[in-house]
């Protein structure tokens, strides 16, 4: 028998310090293609930065399974290269419809995503936590910025906006929400009448800006206006950040817009744009890709470098049938040959005339990057603008409602790379024939002028390419985000 004298107990050795758990990022977007391309790119550059961590991407099932269409189920889980998907529910599984033609749209996709969203994006949260991964940072965009956060923060997880348009419509939304809205409401009245000087307003950080170079606050500002449901939505984003003040992550990159970028007090704004470059060790699927997605990309093989004038007017609004017209025959006029986006209701699909091709959809990446491209016209959604940077391809800007105005002062004034198109406003904003054959001329033709826009945009091209590539200044910003653990 052994007596409790004659035992030992065991020294206690100290317990060895427990090891970090691994980085969860969780995306969270709403369906619109315009957030998730870029989020999705966002998300793949991330995990590729950081090999150990975990990323899981998340928006509506609408969107998820436009993405994945071979789904049996369409909320089914997919593994795609460094990033898994996984969709919440925004209570249109079917899809909504984004016109802002229409009044009340965002109000009535709002209301039910603000019910159905919080709820089935926890659940995301505890499956994954469930597996033993629970998330550990979110990144989010602005139209899922009035609830997406409040879900992170119930979770734990710090959350971060990724605002997917310039530094500049931020710095510009922000001082609207924080006590400058009536200088830029008199300068939109102001711009209606004949004292050009007071239509200019001088918001704090960033140069004067003209009203026709401001979002559309005139419109957005008038209860019963088609966009007024618009500024309400961004109202909550802003709300929410003066909340919690977390960092925001710009699609925009710092020689392009350093004001802009400082020109918020309390808030951290780091650049890491262009979010655009595709590499093999990233695949991304394109959404709405059509089975032919090959035919445009084989005629732009058969033209010259820096021929073809590629036209894209963007996929929400539809254009009219003057407009469609306008843009085929000035498109011919020019002489020269042409990519057109319209859809099937305007007559899309094959040969545009004698010198044309004609597509219901097509990958701008792919088009902004091929040699044949010469010159882009575009209504100037940000990320379209970006590639066309990146891409070195100058630009005709016929921006049309939002915050396209301020995307076509940034292309024309700031980085000279394009000229703004004066479009008929009487006839509710066509671009006559006329006025596109000029603009393609002042960016294509063989003037002195036409070569230094075509120079300039090589010159952006470049920077905009080493800012995200590897050491530059975005992928820094980017990297220091991601390590953080903030």
């Amino acid at each position: 028998m052994v007596s409790s004298d004659d035992y030992a107990a065991p020294a206690r050795s100290t317990p060895p310090p427990m090891a970090r758990r691994p980085e969860h990022f969780l995306f969270v977007t709403d369906p619109m293609q315009s957030h998730i391309n870029p989020a999705r790119r966002l998300a793949s550059r991330v995990a590729a930065l950081l090999p150990s961590a975990r990323v899981t991407f998340s928006t509506a099932v609408s969107g998820h399974r436009h993405m994945f269409p071979h789904l049996t189920s369409p909320d089914g889980e997919v593994v795609q290269g460094l990033v898994s998907y996984i969709p919440y529910s925004d209570g249109f599984d079917a899809g909504f419809k984004f016109d802002p033609d229409a009044h009340g749209v965002d109000d009535a996709y709002g209301e039910r995503a603000r019910v159905a969203g919080p709820e089935t994006l926890a659940a995301v949260f505890a499956r994954l936590a469930g597996r033993g991964h629970p998330v550990t940072r979110v990144v989010y965009t602005a139209l899922v910025g009035g609830w997406a956060p409040a879900v992170a923060r119930a979770h734990g997880a710090p959350a971060a906006l990724y605002w997917v348009k310039p530094a500049t419509v931020f710095a510009v939304y922000y001082h609207y929400f924080h006590g400058h809205d009536g200088e830029v409401l008199a300068a939109c009245r102001a711009s209606a009448g004949d004292d050009p000087d007071a239509a200019v307003v001088r918001l704090p950080g960033l140069p004067p800006l003209a009203a026709a170079d401001l979002p559309s606050f005139a419109s957005m500002a008038s209860p019963g206006s088609r966009n007024y449901l618009t500024l309400d939505t961004l109202r909550d984003v802003f709300a929410a950040l003066d909340e919690h003040m977390p960092t925001v992550l710009v699609d925009t990159f710092e020689a392009l817009e350093p004001e802009a970028l400082r020109a918020v007090p309390g808030l951290d704004l780091v650049a890491v744009g262009p979010v655009v470059a595709e590499e093999p060790c990233r695949p991304c699927v394109e959404v709405f890709q059509p089975n032919d997605a090959r035919a445009y990309l084989d005629w732009l093989d058969t033209k010259p470098a820096r021929s073809v004038v590629f036209v894209s007017l963007g996929s929400v609004v539809s254009v009219s049938k003057r407009q469609d017209e306008e843009l085929r025959r000035g498109l011919e006029a020019t002489g020269r040959p042409y990519l057109l986006v319209a859809r099937k209701s305007g007559g899309a699909g094959g040969e545009g005339g004698g010198r044309g091709m004609v597509v219901e959809w097509c990958s701008e990446t792919k088009v902004l990057c091929h040699g044949a491209v010469g010159c882009f016209v575009t209504h100037c959604r940000w990320d379209a603008a970006l590639e066309s940077i990146a891409g070195g391809v100058p630009m005709v800007a016929v921006p049309r409602w939002g915050d396209q105005p301020t995307v076509a002062a940034l292309v024309e004034a700031t980085a000279g790379v394009g000229v703004r198109a004066r479009v008929d406003d009487a006839a509710g904003g066509v671009l006559g024939r006329d006025e596109l054959r000029r603009c393609v001329e002042m960016v294509m033709g063989s003037t002195d002028g036409a070569a230094a826009v075509r120079a300039r945009a090589e010159r952006w091209g470049q920077r905009a390419n080493e800012a995200a590539a590897r050491g530059g200044t975005s992928e820094r910003g980017l990297r220091a985000f991601a390590s953080s653990g903030l």
